[in-house]
């Protein structure tokens, strides 16, 4: 049966090279080259990289720079785009604004006079985006085959898809990663709400990101003693149900600062729902590769 499901899953690969060969043909054709400078953070994986939180992070670099940002996430991205506008809610609304779209080009196009840097959180793909600057924010070495790719593989597309040339390749790396070189960025848990370092917590782990093991592994490595994991979809529309059953069986709950974003502030005051707040760690010779 497994073997089957193998099979199956490799020619369904198939079929998405296929679609995202056609897609980039007759869609995602070179366009012209903005007048602003376009920053595309991406990565091979369809999820859990961390663009999201690096985004942010750039972000509030170029807004200590006095810099005028807009930030691009999908509209399909919801979540990501009510934590990124949470994150600069204090922010002169001239100096940085967040926008969602199904179509980064057309807004950044759009708004290209208004903003100092477009920034686009996700789009590692768009083709149309001539002379943008792409990071990539790399886990694993780039995928080439055709089995690495959804639904057998967790990557959205190859390295000979792009031209390496473009692409700026920052190592990362996770609690209890390993990094041949030395990490370009380090993510960790920093801290986790309604909870005491040092105080036995044994808790639920309900995760609805690109890489929920990952996610499990740091809590624990925080200290969390993890009884049980729900694994939900990226962008889960119904997390905020899930959550309020566990809590109803009076169980202890630790969740991402982006699924957090999914619940009313009401549920998020409960004393028993606790949300792991990452940190990012940079290497200083971060920017000289970036600028």
């Amino acid at each position: 049966m497994k073997h089957i499901t193998k099979s199956f899953r490799l020619v369904a690969s198939a079929f998405y090279r296929i679609a995202y060969k056609l897609h980039h043909k007759l869609f995602l054709r070179p366009q012209p080259q903005l007048r602003v400078p376009v920053f595309i953070v991406g990565s091979y994986l369809a999820g859990g990289a961390g663009k999201t939180p690096f985004t942010i992070w750039l972000a509030k670099h170029f807004q200590e720079q006095g810099k005028k940002i807009a930030i691009l996430c999908h509209s399909a991205a919801w979540d990501e785009f009510i934590m990124i506008e949470r994150k600069f809610q204090s922010a002169k609304s001239t100096q940085i604004k967040v926008f969602a779209t199904k179509n980064r080009y057309k807004t950044a196009k759009e708004i290209q006079d208004k903003f100092d840097i477009i920034l686009c959180d996700d789009g590692f793909e768009d083709s149309r985006f001539t002379g943008a600057h792409r990071i990539c924010l790399d886990w694993q070495e780039p995928p080439q085959s055709i089995a690495s790719l959804l639904p057998s593989g967790p990557f959205r597309s190859l390295k000979q898809d792009h031209d390496e040339t473009e692409i700026i390749h920052l190592d990362c790396v996770g609690n209890n990663g390993h990094c041949v070189n030395s990490p370009a960025i380090n993510f960790s848990i920093e801290s986790i709400t309604n909870f005491a370092a040092g105080k036995p917590l044994t808790a639920t782990a309900i995760c609805g990101l690109g890489n929920p093991k990952r996610f499990v592994e740091d809590i624990r490595t925080f200290g969390i003693n993890v009884e049980k994991a729900i694994v939900r979809r990226d962008h889960d529309k119904r997390f905020h149900q899930i959550v309020q059953a566990e809590l109803a069986q009076d169980k202890n709950i630790v969740i991402s600062q982006k699924d957090a974003c999914r619940l009313q502030q009401s549920l998020l005051a409960h004393p028993k729902l606790h949300t792991a707040i990452q940190k990012i760690t940079v290497s200083d010779n971060i920017l000289k590769k970036l600028l």
